[in-house]
């Protein structure tokens, strides 16, 4: 482990691509804290404010913290926000979108609901799919045919349609499922994410713990009197940990993706909140004739390439650093 900690601190790229990530984390977990404007904050006008730079339009005071409902915790931070910082606010360094919004305090606001689902996801294919996978690999036999063929059936399920189904049927009986269940829309679309995410996990975790399970050191285990249960999760999980972490780095990037394309056409967040889906559909309507407002297709689209590149940056150099051949093979 420590050399591949080595290897992947030797990785320049994969430094700087941690730290952006890193930077975008914090700023998404402590955005109520910044001196940002209310991402809801209306200020209406003829035209869209064009970026201007931090130098020219530093900020100015006039904060107001009009936001949608708010986590307890997120209202404490909004509460400390406005005893550090008052009414100041930063100045539109990235510009506003047609309602007065600014760009920047959305960017930062959105990529909460891409951590959001992404850890969600992530949690969900490492607890159900690391577990359905070795269970299956490791008894073998009907009980694995039987649990690999339900785990194609929820493959062949078509994953938009199904989304888009259970949407409107939320959206049906909105109001009671909220008051009976506390189940809301963002709810079932968060859940329906995570539960598609832990399929091919459980696949790639069968066929290492298949490849894994018949080796001199799980035979040893079972000759010194091992239970079936200590073996998979003291002896084979840990030497499927590599593959089920390189597999997270890649998962998290599809599933953002997943998120800002159903958002886009209208299945996922709703205003007054913010994703980066929703800010995709502003910048597409923003391309007409009589008007090109490019800061509100650009921004939105560096921040979504520039995280999605940083997570296969990350998992692609991961993958080098825990896979010991790999160097032998590029002699």
């Amino acid at each position: 482990m420590n050399d591949a900690w080595n290897a992947l601190r030797a990785n320049r790229a994969a430094r700087v691509a941690a730290l952006f990530l890193l930077a975008l984390a914090l700023a998404s977990l402590f955005a109520p804290l910044l001196p940002l404007p209310s991402p809801a904050a209306l200020a209406l006008r003829d035209r869209p404010l064009a970026p201007a730079w931090p130098w020219e339009h530093f900020g100015a005071h006039g904060f107001t913290p009009e936001y949608w409902k708010l986590s307890w915790i997120d209202s404490q931070l909004v509460a400390l926000r406005e005893r550090i910082f008052g009414d100041w606010q930063t100045g539109p360094w990235l510009g506003t979108d047609a309602k007065g919004r600014d760009l920047l305090a959305r960017i930062v606001w959105g990529s909460r609901t891409s951590f959001e689902v992404a850890l969600l996801a992530s949690l969900t294919s490492l607890v159900i799919g690391v577990s359905w996978g070795a269970v299956a690999g490791y008894a073998g036999g009907r009980v694995d045919n039987a649990m690999m063929r339900f785990v194609d059936l929820c493959f062949s399920l078509p994953f938009v349609f199904l989304v888009i189904f259970l949407i409107g049927v939320v959206n049906e009986y909105r109001a009671e499922l909220e008051r009976d269940f506390g189940i809301d829309r963002e709810t079932v679309f968060y859940v329906l994410l995570g539960a598609f995410t832990w399929l091919t996990m459980a696949r790639v975790v069968r066929g290492q713990v298949l490849s894994l399970k018949k080796r001199e050191f799980v035979e040893a285990a079972r000759v010194l009197g091992a239970s079936r249960p200590r073996i998979l999760f003291a002896h084979l999980l840990p030497n499927v940990l590599p593959v089920v972490l390189v597999y997270l780095t890649l998962t998290v990037p599809a599933v953002m993706l997943y998120e800002a394309f159903l958002s886009f056409l209208g299945l996922g967040i709703e205003p007054p909140k913010v994703s980066w889906g929703l800010l995709a559909v502003e910048g597409a309507e923003a391309l007409t004739p009589l008007s090109f407002d490019w800061w509100l297709v650009l921004w939105p689209s560096l921040a979504i390439a520039a995280t999605l590149l940083a997570l296969n940056v990350l998992g692609d150099a991961l993958r080098d650093a825990l896979d010991p051949r790999l160097p032998e093979l590029r002699r």
